[in-house]
């Protein structure tokens, strides 16, 4: 069978296993939202992993995905983990929660056609590290602004409270 094909028949159950497995990585209060609501404004979360699951299966198919959509759809999704309270590995784990998904649907199918399905199947985990690897990247970056916000915010905290300390200072009638 074409890989295209093979791909295009695993799909649907490769996506939603994928997204259950990163809606399990959030505490148990949360993941029958996330399951249940599926409004993206409500709901942004379950969204943007949905919409970054169908982005990043394309990718990995080989379909001719625009680099800037992959990218993009990354982007928001892994934004989206930096900021929650997750270690850098749970929030960059989650990629490589795809790689058991293809061993069990869609290596099975490549060992029954006909082909090189070692190189083949081991391209596709390429493309699985390859696409984690951008999101390592892009995470830093959302890090390190994070960190970048909140030092300029305790900066600007200490400087009110030294400018109330010297009005304070001044209004004293100690003076």
């Amino acid at each position: 069978m074409e890989t295209k094909k093979i791909f295009e028949k695993h799909k649907s159950d490769i996506l939603s296993e994928w997204t259950e497995a990163v809606f399990s990585t959030y505490p148990f209060q949360t993941t029958g939202f996330l399951r249940t609501k599926h409004d993206p404004f409500t709901n942004p979360v379950a969204a943007m992993t949905r919409e970054a699951a169908g982005i990043l299966y394309d990718a990995l198919s080989g379909d001719d995905t625009d680099v800037q959509t992959v990218k993009q759809a990354i982007e928001r999704f892994v934004k989206l983990r930096a900021v929650q309270e997750f270690t850098p590995s749970q929030g960059l784990g989650v990629f490589f929660l795809m790689k058991p998904l293809l061993r069990k649907h869609i290596l099975p199918e490549m060992a029954k056609g006909a082909g090189d399905v070692p190189a083949c199947y081991l391209e596709l985990e390429s493309r699985v590290d390859s696409l984690t690897l951008l999101a390592f990247d892009i995470y830093t970056k959302a890090r390190e602004t994070l960190a970048d916000i909140r030092i300029k915010e305790i900066r600007n905290q200490y400087a009110q409270l030294k400018r109330w300390a010297q009005q304070l200072n001044e209004s004293s009638p100690l003076n």
